[in-house]
């Protein structure tokens, strides 16, 4: 086996090798995951919209909004690192749409996409596949990338004379060898330009303000000690410093460490790796392109020329092996798998790079092997191989499935503290959180009791809450049983007031009063409602909604088979006759006319989404209105949302009065007006 043949199988090894560490990467800021889902059809709105993103964010320059059905924005904010959260204080059914826009607080990508979900109609289908695609770049993008190429080009091409410049002072001197070093001006100047029209695009560049937000960060640290390094570089060629080598190395490590590279985990790891990945293509592609401008006395065939050959090959070969090598460790941390090499549109740009490194290795072969160099060609091939990498710089990597993973536990609901068998449970809030109670066995004495805890207010976690429990103002400590659950063993019975008292910023305290122990099964009354509200040839309901940052009031009139209509705190209205929908955003405006996808079907209720109903017993006897009602408690998991139920029902098996407890979203519906006709046309205008 011959020693080149060695090397090949040395590197190629290296690769192979790499492929078994399991490490997190990504580029730019993309969604991983959200609650709701992309395409999601619910039967009432989340009180928040929770985006989940696959490395932090620039808290000042990411945002996001949700536009609801009737045309009203609801703004959200960066919460936590990762994670942007879109309070929603309203119930209108129809299509939602998110649109966010993130800054990545790593390499300072700017990335702005959208995906819409539905409550109570069948929305576009292609929601799931807009949201979980990797966006292309913009034109901004590709447009820095160009002048980033440009940059890396007059960087590397530096590196390489320098490398050539020492190996011909070595002994004897070859003193036609006499670079200029100008392409420490042509790096200054380009990345003057693309530090400011990253800055500008990712900053939106409105203010200077943004700007400085934009700079916040190690992404812009890093853009900026970059131009030093830069500019130190240009000084130290001026005044001919044998210090040139030490800032050029700085400024390539800068340039790592503002690019992809900074969103590997862990970040030293990405950025040595990238650093070692672009000094090693300096010393091998930017040193052809120096010998490409070299003309030695007699040509390459020449003994002069063959010396100047003959001691570049050992430092090609090993920044050549290191390039490979490193360049390999990236494309696995930066793209996660082998599908993804082929499956996105970073990966096929990946590969045009790799092709064009293969097709050099040929001409390397014939000049370091039989004395015939091309460097010419080989030069134009490494310098389509640097603009391949900086047009990497501008595309998105998918996030890789350890990031999609961690996105949805973080987005998904908890679960640690809902109710299980037949225990008893009822909700309420306590201040903005919501509060979940289910008692074990359900009788009087020593009861097991469970709380679930979820905050309401931005910035809370479920794990920070601390609870007591009181029985009739007897307090006890509630002992966590996981981030959502809290539990303490209880003396109760019948009409005990038990107090759960949240004690963090936002809480309060949500009342129960026990029903008469054992409380009766409400499963029957449940089939009992369910009958005699679906048998509804028309009704009228009247909706409070409080989602922890505001009260909405709306009125709701249904007519068999398919008309609906809706206002919305007296303002904004919906007609919702068949698959037309009707809005006005608010009185006096002109009303806009769109198609669902599907037709409308009344009789629906905001219970049917989430049924089978659980968990569910009769808990007392109440006047409303002058009717007299059964109570009866119940709960809904069926897509993943834990919502509690308490209906109010007459003898006849109607629903007087629902509440609904879940997350940001206590909600009082009022139904009146049963099977009495209601007049549901299209607007005259």
């Amino acid at each position: 086996m011959t020693t080149g043949v060695r090397r090949f199988l040395a590197v190629l090894a290296a690769i192979v090798a790499a492929l078994a560490i399991p490490l997190a990467a990504s580029a730019h800021a993309l969604l991983a995951a959200s609650s709701p889902p992309a395409g999601a059809h619910l039967g009432t709105t989340p009180g928040v919209v929770t985006l989940e993103f696959d490395q932090p964010l620039n808290a000042a320059l990411s945002f996001a909004s949700v536009i609801d059905p009737t045309g009203r924005v609801w703004q959200g904010q960066v919460d936590s690192a990762q994670e942007i959260r879109i309070p929603l204080a309203t119930n209108a059914t129809g299509v939602y749409k998110v649109d966010w826009t993130t800054v990545s607080a790593f390499d300072g990508h700017k990335v702005s996409s959208s995906f819409t979900f539905d409550v109570g109609v069948a929305g576009p289908g292609s929601s799931v596949v807009a949201a979980n695609s990797v966006p292309g770049p913009a034109a901004s993008d590709i447009a820095i990338g160009a002048v980033k190429w440009i940059e890396a080009l007059a960087l590397l091409f530096l590196a390489g004379q320098l490398l050539i410049s020492r190996l011909a002072r070595q002994s004897p001197s070859l003193d036609w060898v006499n670079p200029g070093f100008r392409a420490s001006s042509i790096a200054l100047s380009a990345g003057l330009v693309a530090v400011w029209a990253e800055a500008t695009v990712g900053s939106g560049g409105h203010s200077l303000s943004e700007y400085l937000a934009f700079f916040n960060g190690l992404s812009g640290a890093a853009l900026i000690a970059r131009l030093g390094f830069e500019a130190l570089t240009l000084v130290a060629v001026i005044l001919r410093s044998k210090t040139v080598p030490i800032w050029l190395a700085g400024a390539l490590v800068m340039l790592a460490a503002g690019g992809h590279a900074a969103g590997v985990n862990p970040v030293w790891y990405g950025i040595g790796l990238d650093a070692v990945h672009l000094l090693a293509a300096g010393l091998w592609a930017g040193g052809i392109a120096a010998l490409a401008l070299v003309h030695p006395p007699g040509g390459w065939r020449s003994s002069e020329g063959r010396v100047l050959l003959a001691r570049f090959t050992p430092v090609a070969l090993a920044a050549f092996g290191a390039t490979v090598v490193a360049g390999g460790l990236e494309a696995i941390t930066q793209l996660g798998s082998i599908q993804a090499l082929f499956g996105t549109a970073y990966g096929r740009v990946l590969l045009v790079k790799m092709a064009l490194v293969a097709v050099m290795l040929p001409l390397s072969a014939m000049a370091w092997r039989l004395k015939r160099p091309h460097l010419r060609i080989e030069a134009a091939l490494a310098v389509g191989v640097v603009a391949a990498a900086a047009l990497l710089s501008s595309f998105p990597t998918p996030p890789t499935a350890a990031a999609r993973q961690a996105a949805e536990e973080a987005a998904a609901t908890p679960t640690a503290g809902l109710p299980t068998g037949d225990e008893l449970t009822m909700a309420g809030a306590a201040g903005t959180d919501l509060v979940g109670l289910s008692l074990s066995p359900g009788l009087p004495g020593v009861n097991r009791a469970t709380v679930y805890l979820v905050p309401g207010t931005a910035g809370a976690t479920a794990q920070g809450l601390a609870a007591n429990i009181a029985v009739n103002g007897v307090y006890k400590a509630l002992v966590p049983c996981g981030d959502t659950c809290r539990s303490a063993n209880i003396d109760i019975k019948s009409g005990d007031k038990v107090w759960v008292d949240v004690l963090n910023s936002g809480g309060g305290e949500a009342q129960f009063t026990i029903p008469d122990l054992p409380a009766p099964s409400g499963d029957t009354l449940l089939a009992q409602l369910e009958s005699a509200m679906n048998a509804l040839s028309a009704y009228q309901v009247s909706e409070v909604l409080n989602s922890g940052t505001g009260i909405v009031q709306d009125t709701f009139s249904a007519d068999v088979p398919d008309r609906e209509s809706w206002t919305i705190n007296q303002t904004s209205r919906t007609i919702w006759i068949g698959k037309t929908f009707y809005t006005q955003e608010a009185p006096g405006d002109p009303w806009h006319e769109e198609e669902s996808v599907t037709a409308n079907t009344v009789p629906y209720f905001v219970w049917d989404q989430f049924k089978p109903l659980t968990n569910a017993h009769v808990i007392g006897q109440e006047m409303l209105d002058g009717v007299p009602t059964t109570v009866v408690a119940s709960f809904g998991n069926a897509i993943a949302t834990p919502i509690w139920f308490t209906f109010w029902v007459e003898a006849t098996g109607r629903v007087r009065q629902v509440t609904m407890d879940a997350p940001e979203h206590f909600m009082t519906d009022t139904y009146t007006s049963y099977n009495k006709p209601v007049e549901i046309v299209p607007p005259t205008a």
